[in-house]
């Protein structure tokens, strides 16, 4: 089997740190030697302990480390590696560079998010790899309309397990450990605290819907940058006693499970957010804004409702409907988990992965175990 090495700069843990992990664990469990480099102080280090990957510490301190280079030159020699992946910008630089010097038979580029790449002359690491893989198909265009061959790069979202993210999993303790009734309509917003992620619309929304005499819950899980912004807004706008900020959790199954639906009003960057094919996958409605590679699996008014971006209106109005219509929430949810297991579970995406690679090394003339 490929022996495979994953690099990321990024010292924070969201979606894309998720999707490094979840492709890994797949990959072990085909067989594959795989390994994460990445920074000691970032929090994937820990966590990919914890999962049973290994791991090499890489403090990156710019993209011309030489360090780094020689760390990563060392291990690509002595780990015999076939497949380097990188995943952030510095990263993406010194791992080329080592795997160019070494001879790995693939590079390989993930791009996570939707913004437009510049594939100008002297940005080499959107010129020397063998491949990309984007995760959606909308950031896959962005990559068509640069000039590179279209069998250079294929759409692989980031899969779900459907066991672990089931319709059966329990989530009457989240709603106890929050307090929050039984039969109260409850909507969650999943996800790392950053800005484009809007939360302040969701807020909004929360608010529109208290005004109209709604008796709705939420819960805001996650931690980030707008951690505080956050936090304030929801005391400037008297929704202590509505929204409840959980932090970080490890127990997104639950949480999901407890909720009537999935909010994500983004206004950029996203390729297939995972927490929407979480939600999915568990049967939850989904209501979000048609940006990104979100319109690939919220189908409107079949897997989800899609709302203009923007309009905290337009989300109270679309949450209303769902209150007020359970029905429409268990067809939508059904038919959302219907579209994860046939087209977006892990083994789907690491067996789209294994065709990916093997395919760009018959094309370059070489062999993968």
């Amino acid at each position: 089997m490929a022996s495979i090495v994953h690099t990321e700069w990024s010292d924070g843990f969201g979606g894309q740190e998720h999707r490094i992990l979840l492709e890994c664990r797949e990959m072990m469990r085909r067989g594959h030697r795989v390994r994460i480099a990445c920074r000691p102080e970032a929090e994937l280090f820990p966590k990919a302990r914890e999962a049973g990957i290994p791991v090499t510490p890489l403090p990156i301190r710019s993209s011309a480390d030489l360090t780094a280079i020689r760390t990563l030159s060392t291990l690509f020699r002595w780990e015999r590696v076939h497949v380097v992946n990188t995943h952030s910008g510095k990263d993406s630089w010194v791992a080329s560079i080592a795997a160019k010097v070494v001879g790995v038979p693939l590079l390989i580029r993930t791009r996570h998010i939707s913004v437009p790449i510049r594939r100008h002359a002297f940005n080499l690491v959107y010129r020397w790899p063998d491949g990309y893989v984007t995760t959606g198909e909308m950031i896959r265009e962005h990559f068509l309309a640069e000039g590179i061959p279209p069998d250079r790069v294929v759409s692989i979202p980031t899969g779900v397990d459907p066991e672990r993210f089931s319709p059966a999993v329990d989530g009457s303790g989240i709603r106890k450990e929050f307090g929050i009734a039984q039969d109260a309509f409850l909507v969650s917003m999943v996800g790392v605290l950053r800005s484009w992620k809007r939360h302040d619309l969701f807020l909004e929304a929360m608010r529109l819907l208290r005004e109209r005499g709604i008796p709705v819950r939420a819960l805001v899980a996650g931690e980030g940058p707008q951690r505080e912004k956050t936090s304030a807004a929801i005391r400037g706008q008297g929704l202590s006693d509505t929204v409840t900020m959980t932090g970080y959790r490890e127990d997104v199954p639950e949480i999901l499970a407890a909720s009537d639906a999935l909010v994500l009003p983004s206004d950029r960057f996203e390729g297939v957010p995972q927490a929407i094919l979480q939600a999915l996958a568990m049967g939850r409605p989904v209501v979000a804004s048609p940006i990104g590679g979100i319109p690939e699996v919220v189908h409107a008014e079949e897997t989800g409702l899609l709302c203009p971006t923007g309009d905290a209106a337009a989300y109270a109005g679309a949450l209303l409907r769902l209150a007020g219509d359970p029905t429409l929430g268990e067809r939508l949810g059904k038919a959302g988990r219907d579209l994860v297991l046939a087209r977006y579970t892990v083994a789907t995406m690491c067996e789209k992965t294994e065709a990916f690679y093997h395919g760009l090394a018959a094309a370059k003339g070489v062999s993968l175990p």
